[in-house]
């Protein structure tokens, strides 16, 4: 069955859109580097995104598309992206980044992350029922994710926004931080801990047609790689590094043991890439000492067709991961796609995926006992060590059972008709639970009972206050270091022209230390009309001035006339000065 989870205008390359929110729908928050494949060294999180953008436009029920970036440039990568997905044709659009009235038209902000918090506090500052927002978790182990997920306590985020988990165990992680974060807020602040966000489980997609196997890719790669008809040949694919994904030596040693065992030439297919070449050099030494039966092969970097093909090479597939960076794992699904079964660690997100016995095998994990790492955390903290070291040591205290996987790898390397039935169990499996034509609408079910949520609820967690900043950590400088100034302008105060104001104002605009700044300030023809009008009368009162020109302006130009004060364009009086 399907996945069940517990007026203003819109710029776009088609013109202007109702003011309406869409239910089911969402803008997608689109830095071009989250959704692409192409950097040469993918992540995971790279992978998901591209895979998600994809999967959405060929099958989302909805009369159009948003993007939500941060410029034109990066709005029409969506667009090429849009077309090169090939999926329905209909119209795609723009929403500016900070854009909340556009946002409020879609109904829905959809982010690759689980950053949701300057976006809360964006909406604080406009109406907080006015859009739902939406995050993702990929890995939750570094700082900044978990940094990302503690803040969704403190800010102001609603019944009616959500944090898709990918996966159960990682729903399970989310809920520990969120706990012991909010018990620590209460015991620190003498209060409630604060509820926590809605956490709702959609799982990653594929596109399960993309991985159908070819006969003529099995027969060129394994010609290529000289894998002969008789061998097996068992397949890793994606990141090869240790520290960071999985440590490779426990399945050279299963793989070592089942060949042993079975006297059949095994071949290992190691696809994806390589950090550096000490970490190839690490990998290639451990295939010799621990895998020396073993005829190993890498295929890096993996890119383009390759990345489409390898899969038909292999009979069965391997990852073990050991990792706590990992929280849903692609690549299993990939190779169920493939009909490929699949042996993988009994490991967070691969829990959800791989049937044990049914379409592959689930290794017997163990872990260092919780309370035993907190020197590990700490040194993360304290940024003795980075990352990448900090998920490495940990991964170092993750065992798998190196007997019960030789076991399973000699099962499938003797039992051809075994590794079909469970292929076959896999890409049903894939197909019916993972394809995006099946995550997609979970998706667009969850936006739906978030629109929902958003009408009918009658709570509002921190309404804004008209005497507070929206965002108490990012306060309006002028009101932060309201002291710093002798004084503010206030709107009783006198404005009066310089006589030689359209030459300040010439060279104001032309001196090259203001061009940074030009976007904020007065635009030329602002600051025109108001000479225009100052030259009608020997002083005005600052409110009185800013209210004749459009009323979307007032805020900018009532600050402007300070930085026409500091090139004595104008002069600026107290009401009591003026009088005088």
């Amino acid at each position: 069955m399907p996945w069940q989870y517990g007026g203003p205008e819109v710029e776009g390359e088609c013109g202007v859109v109702d003011d309406r929110a869409q239910d089911g729908n969402a803008a997608i928050h689109y830095w071009p580097q989250d959704f692409s494949t192409d950097s040469g060294k993918p992540m995971g999180r790279h992978a998901a995104g591209e895979g998600f953008l994809t999967g959405f436009v060929r099958h989302a029920r909805a009369e159009a598309l948003y993007c939500h970036a941060i410029s034109q440039n990066h709005a029409e990568s969506f667009f090429c992206q849009v077309e090169v997905a090939d999926g329905p044709k209909r119209p795609v659009h723009w929403v500016p980044m900070g854009g909340a009235e556009g946002l409020a038209a879609v109904g829905c902000l959809f982010t690759p992350g689980p950053n949701l918090r300057n976006f809360a506090f964006m909406r604080r500052a406009f109406d907080q029922r006015g859009f739902s927002l939406c995050g993702i978790i990929h890995t939750i182990a570094s700082a900044q994710a978990m940094d990302a997920l503690a803040s969704l306590l403190v800010a102001p985020i609603q019944p009616w926004d959500a944090l898709i988990c990918t996966s159960n165990a990682g729903r399970a992680a989310v809920e520990r931080q969120l706990q012991a974060v909010g018990d620590y807020l209460a015991e620190r602040t003498g209060g409630r801990p604060p509820a926590l966000p809605y956490l709702p489980t959609i799982p990653l997609g594929v596109d399960s047609a993309a991985f159908t196997r070819d006969p003529r890719h099995r027969a060129a790669w394994r010609a290529r790689l000289g894998i002969g008809e008789g061998d097996v040949a068992a397949l890793f694919v994606g990141r090869l590094s240790a520290h960071a994904k999985a440590n490779p030596d426990p399945m050279y040693l299963a793989l070592e043991r089942a060949a042993r065992r079975s006297g059949r030439k095994l071949h290992l297919i190691q696809a994806g890439w390589f950090y550096n070449a000490a970490i190839e050099k690490a990998f290639r030494a451990g295939a010799a000492a621990f895998a020396p039966s073993v005829v190993t092969h890498f295929v890096t970097p993996l890119e383009g067709a390759a990345h489409r093909e390898i899969w038909s090479a292999a009979d069965f597939f391997v990852s073990l991961s050991d990792n706590i960076q990992e929280t849903f794992g692609l690549t299993p699904v990939e190779a169920m796609a493939a009909g490929l079964p699949a042996v993988v660690s009994d490991w967070n997100g691969y829990r959800d995926t791989v049937r044990d016995g049914i379409d592959g095998f689930r290794i017997p994990t163990i872990a260092a006992s919780p309370g035993t790492g907190g020197d590990l955390a700490l040194r993360h903290a304290l940024e003795l060590d980075r990352y990448d070291l900090y998920i490495g040591q940990a991964s170092q205290f993750v065992a798998i059972d190196v007997e019960a996987c030789a076991d399973a790898f000699l099962r499938l390397i003797e039992d051809a008709e075994l590794r079909a039935r469970m292929g076959e169990s896999g890409r049903r499996r894939a197909r019916e639970m993972f394809d995006w034509a099946t995550i997609v609408p979970a998706y667009q079910a969850l936006w739906g009972e978030l629109a929902e949520r958003r009408r009918a609820s009658g709570v509002e967690i921190a309404p804004p206050r008209a005497d507070a900043p929206a965002d108490p950590w990012r306060p309006d400088p002028f009101l932060h270091f309201a002291g710093y100034a002798s004084r503010a302008i206030a709107p009783d105060m006198s404005v009066r022209i310089a006589p030689d104001a359209a030459a300040a104002l010439a060279a104001a605009y032309a001196s090259p230390v203001n061009s940074y700044a030009l976007k904020m300030l007065p635009t030329p023809a602002e600051a025109e009309e108001l000479c225009r009008l100052l030259a009608e009368a020997p002083a005005w009162r600052a409110a009185d001035l800013i209210l004749r020109m459009p009323a979307a302006r007032h805020p900018f130009l009532f600050r402007g006339l300070a930085w026409l004060a500091k090139y004595g364009v104008v002069s600026l009086h107290e009401a009591h000065e003026a009088e005088r």
